[in-house]
């Protein structure tokens, strides 16, 4: 019934108009004699070799010939007039989406004598007629350079201005990816250069990769990746294939040696076949129903199964043996540092290792029986159960080491995929040509999603399910004008499951009163991972296009547009399933004091923290509501959150091809794109009251309202549905945007020793349905998550779930809720933009050689990113003042304000015990939810915490709500949220770069292309996240994140090539043997593939949050570090960066006072040099860090894939062939994955790698 419902909506679509950049090639010239006079009337002929189709045209008055629309291939022209010589141009290449231009000048003479023959050019030349920068891999690069999982897809990679899946510097937004004109893109999240399905080499046919365009009918985006599926010919041709990697002869990876791991295993199987040919039905078979389809109906099919095993290393948290007993270990004076440390506690066997700053020997004290609440483990039984389930460590580089470390373990993630692909090609007549592909891919990946987190525990898995349809009919209306129309759909269905779907998984998690509810310990690793949730989804894409040309004396005029279909309809639960958060809570933890344990001061939080694990301490429930709609909507306990987004796209373009001479073509065109306002096709999009200015709630209605306690301009946040079929549909998410007009021109010019080419135009981005899901899906009004705290003691045993949502859907979020998060979109939001603008100069040397420099360089405009406004205030709040006050000992009044009457632990705040008065300060520098924010300068940290905390006071905001003289705003502009976040376009960025191509054509046994890049990415965010948040260091000055881009790389070279070695018949050496030695040395080939990085930019961290809450904050530079490539060195115990440099005290730390023992248990560290100058320092309170954000550059990258194909010929048409595919052939270890946060134990060390050697075998039979 589906395939009805589509061929139905094709027919329709067959009156509608629409555009897509099309994976045909064109072909255009003009026809002069040799007086250079123009010759109207010309015929001119192109035929396909592989399918014998013939495609014929005249040329008009202006001797201008065009073939808008053939398919990609091999061809050979000819022109011919009465009068003059026939000509002929063989071996003419047309590439997927080819431009190509080839001039015809005739020689006077009878067409019956003897026709001029010449064999056609290198292929790059034929880009005389395009302005885009790019370009297109096809041939025995698809099929035969080495590529270990048989991805076509992962050969952009091999192209000029591609860095991971960012091209020439624009974002992974930008970029549109279409397989035969059909977008195959995942329409929920943009996911860089992928596809919905599989992309076998042995399904494509060409990849064109376009990084720079200048062409009207390159749309939705700016990169572009066209791919061209292999069709049947004349003959029969097909392969049986099987490609088998696995362990035997793999490298280790570095780090699994140096702690004497096995080496991963993975076991993968790909096998198929593939057939094409011409569709013929013999007479001796099929009697009256025979058809023979040379040179008119063409067929190809391919199956590609795919059969995995994986065993990778995973590594969880687990407690120590002597942890397990309530036994904390520690050395006093010193933290606990594992081996990876610079200066650990433990050894690589876990055995302790006394530092020589330590101020005592290991100390092994019992937590138990010191808090009368948490007198040992926890009361239920399940604590112990698990633990006792839970191997001991055996990876000591992980955890404290003493008491807490690795377990790590091989984790099995199956995979089995199953794919068909099949493609029906027919013309009718020389006017008509039709193209039919359909696809079909399986994946079945058990434990693929939420993986187990350790051997005994479940797993979750991932299913899915793809089609794809691609239509597409040419006809050629009269010699002047062809009409193309095409027609297709993607359509995937998605399924992600939790570990708790199945009985099993749910019998593996606690339960209270009945529900089962996922712990989260506060120093261990869980039981199950509880980032995410059971979830599902199907994002289908229809589109329907037509194109006509019209070709009118030296214009060539091309015209059409598009209609797009996209929607997704999914559902996700996440946090349905309620959290334990394991913690502290409402009552505080007593006995574990530096009097009963001493030196413990650094240690005492991973002290409290295993207390707390053990003994089933809980400090907050959470738990997710949904409501399903309805006229009364109601929240129920674990209903999912779903709903089905749709946004209507459309764009029309209108360009001329003018041939101003025979040498210079001019790109002249304007494209106009609308993407509609998306909605929700229920009604469920919630946005809020008054738009975006709602977002700033009573502080006011934009950004000049913030940071003005006391000052209330505004209303209460209140959300609202809004948009189609929504009570509220005079109002949407944001305004339409409806003047994407992009102009696109450009000229390529033939000049007598190179050819200059020059283009400009602007590509739009389209926002992902995740973005949307977000933050218009997100929002509290048909979801809640409530968290839940308790003023007084809370333990498993006392859970009482599920919880009871607080308040009813679209009712007011109250200020004592401040859980919750807010998002919207900028009512005025437009839709990003990147301009494009390249240079190129091209030269031919010879038939085989060709050299391309391009400068190329873009501009991405009103960029999508969203940012909290709710940036916590530590100045006009007063309480930068008072916490400088605290730490320096004094006694500050503004918390006076906030405490008042309270216990912290030493009293009542404001009453006199034994003759002292109780102060807020004090009781905040020894109270151990809050003194480690003053111990490390945490004073935006500390203002979230009054803001947001229920400690103390048991509701969130209690601690300003009590006292009527705080302003509501005092810390943040919308206080009824924990973030207030609105979307909007206030990112850019810039690119410039310079590109070098050289291309040798396949001559003399071989094949080769170089490229070389020299690039600078500017700009504030990568936007390459779901979320698109990425919140500025602070409000006050948004100029501070202008930054290099993290795919920057200042220089980038890659090349690969095919060489056949030259031995056997017809080979110039040993090719007068026969037999044996004949067989043994002919048919052998190497393919190579080398790409060369600098290194990316890197950041040194503080990780402090001394301005506002955010943490993202840089050290200070005090000293000689300039700004430098880290070099890795191996030790002993790892991977260092900075083998000069070591951790010392902050010199912050002086200033602490002694009183509480607050400067005792600061963890701040500074970095200095070998002879003890200071370098880098911790942003003191109330300042950032000053040392620029990716200030630094990591190692150099560099890959060498190679491999060996020998083929045996067993007779003629048929050969066998054998093939070894060796991935990072060097076997040389690139260390990632540093830890540059100064304060951490683990500063400058690298925890993994990646470049160990791998084999790929396969074996294969062509036809």
């Amino acid at each position: 019934m589906r395939s009805v419902v589509f061929f139905v909506i094709f027919c329709l679509s067959l009156f509608s108009l629409g555009l897509r950049a099309q994976t045909n090639a064109a072909l255009s010239g003009t026809t002069t004699d040799q007086t250079q006079a123009v010759l109207p009337g010309a015929t001119i002929t192109a035929i396909n070799l592989n399918t014998s189709i013939k495609t014929t045209t005249k040329t008009n008055e202006a001797g201008v010939y065009s073939f808008p629309s053939l398919q990609p291939g091999v061809y050979e022209i000819t022109a011919e007039m009465q009068g003059f010589k026939k000509l002929t141009i063989s071996n003419f290449t047309l590439e997927i989406a080819a431009r190509a231009t080839q001039n015809f000048t005739l020689a006077v003479g009878e067409i019956s004598l003897a026709p001029v023959n010449i064999n056609a050019a290198l292929d790059t030349a034929l880009a005389l007629g395009s302005s885009s920068v790019g370009g297109v891999i096809n041939g025995q690069r698809i099929g035969e350079l080495p590529l270990p999982n048989r991805n076509a897809l992962d050969l952009v990679y091999t192209q000029s201005g591609v860095v991971n899946s960012n091209f020439s510097g624009a974002r992974i937004g930008t970029l549109n990816i279409e397989r035969n004109n059909v977008n195959v893109m995942d329409q929920r999240i943009n996911s860089g250069v992928n596809a919905t399905f599989f992309n076998s080499v042995d399904s494509v046919d060409e990849v064109k990769v376009v990084t720079s365009p200048a062409d009207a009918e390159f749309g939705r985006g700016s990169g572009q990746v066209l791919i061209s599926t292999r069709s049947g010919t004349n003959n029969f041709h097909g392969s049986l294939f099987e490609s088998h990697r696995n362990t035997v002869l793999n490298a280790n990876n570095w780090f699994n040696n140096l702690e004497g791991l096995p080496r991963n295993t993975l076991i993968r199987n790909q096998f198929g076949a593939r057939l094409g040919g011409p569709l013929w039905f013999p007479p001796n078979v099929f009697g009256p129903l025979h058809y023979d389809g040379r040179n008119r109906s063409f067929f190809f099919a391919s199956y590609e199964g795919w059969r995995e095993s994986v065993r990778e290393p995973v590594t969880a948290i687990v407690p120590t043996a002597t942890a397990r007993q309530g036994i904390f270990r520690y050395f006093p004076g010193v933290l606990n540092a594992n081996a990876n440390a610079a200066t650990p506690t433990v050894d690589l066997r876990g055995n302790p290792i006394k530092s020589a700053t330590a101020t005592g020997d290991l100390q092994t004290p019992s937590l138990f029986g010191r808090d009368a609440n948490r007198p040992g483990y926890d009361p239920t039984g399940w604590v112990k159960q698990f633990l006792d389930a839970t191997p001991l460590p055996n990876n000591f580089r992980e955890g404290d080491g003493l008491n807490t470390a690795g377990y790590t373990w091989l984790r099995s993630r199956p995979r089995e995929t199953n794919q068909l692909t099949l493609r029906f090609d027919h013309q009718f007549n020389h006017d008509h040509n039709l193209s039919v592909e359909y696809l079909h891919e399986r994946n079945d990946k058990p434990n693929d999603f939420m993986a187990q987190t350790l051997p005994n525990a479940p797993g979750g898995a991932y299913k899915d399910e793809s089609n794809y349809y691609a239509l597409s009919l040419v006809s050629t209306l009269s010699e002047r004008v062809v009409n193309e129309t095409r027609a297709g759909g993607s359509r995937t269905l998605a399924r992600f499951f939790a570990p708790w779907e199945t009985p099993q998984g749910r019998s593996f998690l606690p339960t209270a009163t009945g529900q089962n509810f996922i712990p989260a310990f506060a120093s261990i690793t869980s039981p199950v991972d509880f980032t995410n949730g059971a979830q599902g989804r199907i994002s289908p894409i229809y589109q329907y296009s037509d194109v006509i040309t019209w070709l009118r004396g030296r214009h060539s005029f091309r015209g059409g547009g598009e209609v797009r279909f996209v929607s997704n309809n999914g559902f996700n639960s996440f946090s349905v399933m309620p959290r334990a958060n394991f913690g502290t809570g409402g009552a505080a933890i007593t006995g574990i004091t530096t009097a009963n344990f001493p030196g413990l001061e650094l240690n005492d939080t991973a002290a409290r923290n295993l207390l707390i694990d053990l003994s089933g301490s809980v400090a907050s429930v959470l738990q997710a509501f949904n409501s399903p709609g309805g006229a009364n909507p109601v929240f129920l306990a674990g209903e999912g959150k779903q709903r089905t987004w749709r946004q209507r796209e459309f764009s029309l373009f209108f360009k001329d091809e003018f041939k101003a001479t025979s040498h210079l073509t001019l790109n002249l065109g304007v494209r106009y794109e609308f993407y509609g306002v998306p909605f929700e096709a229920n009604g469920k999009t919630a946005g809020l009251v008054n738009g975006s200015a709602g977002l700033f709630g009573r502080t006011g209605t934009n950004f000049a309202d913030l940071f003005q306690p006391g000052r209330l301009n505004g209303t209460e946040t209140n959300v609202i549905l809004v948009g189609r079929n929504s009570p509220n549909e005079d109002q949407n998410i944001y305004r339409g945007d409806h003047n994407n007009f992009a102009p696109a021109v450009g000229l390529s010019w033939e000049l007598p020793w190179f050819v200059l080419r020059a283009g400009y135009s602007i590509g739009y981005e389209r926002n992902s349905f995740r973005l949307l899901d977000i933050v218009a899906g997100d929002l509290p009004g048909l979801r809640t998550t409530r968290t839940f705290t308790s003023a007084s003691y809370l333990n498993l045993a006392r859970l009482n779930l599920p919880l009871t949502p607080l308040g009813k859907p679209l009712e007011t979020v109250l200020d004592s809720d401040r859980s919750q998060n807010v998002r919207v979109f900028d009512s005025n939001l437009r839709t990003p933009y990147v301009q494009n603008w390249n240079l190129t100069l091209q030269r031919q040397f010879g038939q085989n050689h060709a050299l391309e420099i391009h400068y190329v360089g873009n501009k991405g405009t009103k960029l999508i990113r969203g940012v909290n406004i709710n940036e916590a205030n530590v100045f006009e709040s007063g309480i930068l003042d008072a916490f400088r006050i605290t730490q320096e000992g004094g006694d500050a009044a503004l918390f006076e304000r906030f405490f008042s009457g309270l216990n912290l632990g030493l009293g009542r705040i404001g009453s006199n015990v034994n003759g002292r008065l109780i102060t807020a300060s004090a009781s905040l520098r020894s109270n151990e939810q809050t003194y480690q924010f003053f111990a490390n300068n945490d004073a935006g940290g500390f203002a979230y915490f009054l803001n947001y905390s229920p400690l103390f006071t048991g509701q969130r905001g209690g601690l300003i709500r009590r006292n009527p003289n705080l302003a509501s705003n005092l810390i943040v502009a919308n206080p009824q949220f924990d973030s207030a976040i609105l979307t909007g376009n206030f990112a850019n960025s810039t690119y410039h770069s310079l590109q070098v191509e050289f291309n040798k054509r396949f001559s003399n046994g071989l094949l080769w292309t170089a490229n070389y890049t020299f690039s600078k990415a500017l700009g504030e965010d990568e936007g390459d996240t779901q979320e698109q948040r990425a919140d500025y260091r602070t409000l006050r000055n948004l100029r501070l994140d202008k930054r290099l881009l993290v795919f920057d790389r200042r220089h980038v070279f890659r090349s690969n090539g095919i060489f056949e070695l030259p031995f056997g018949q017809g080979r110039k050496f040993l090719s007068n043997r026969n037999g044996f030695i004949s067989r043994a040395v002919e048919g052998w080939q190497i393919g190579v593939i080398y790409n060369w990085f600098s290194g990316a930019p890197l950041s040194l961290t503080s990780n402090i949050a001394s301005f506002n809450q955010s943490t993202e904050n840089t050290p200070t530079l005090v000293g000689n570090f300039p700004a430098q490539q880290v070099h890795p060195v191996r030790v002993q115990n790892g991977v260092v960066l900075f083998p000069n440099l070591r951790q010392v005290a902050d010199p912050s730390i002086a200033k602490l006072t002694t009183m509480q023992s607050l400067n005792q248990r600061s963890t701040l560290m500074a970095i200095a040099d070998a002879q003890g100058q200071l370098l880098l320092l911790n942003p003191t309170p109330g300042t950032l860090g000053t040392m620029q954000q990716n200030y630094l550059t990591t190692p150099n990258f560099f890959r060498f894939d190679a491999n060996l194909i020998k083929r045996f010929r067993l007779r003629e048409g048929i050969n066998f062939e054998l093939r070894l595919d060796a991935i990072d052939v060097l076997n040389s270890p690139q260390f990632t994955s540093f830890d540059m946060n100064i304060n951490s134990l683990t500063f400058g060390r690298s925890n993994a790698s990646v470049g160990e050697r791998l084999f790929v075998a396969g074996v294969r039979v062509n036809f």
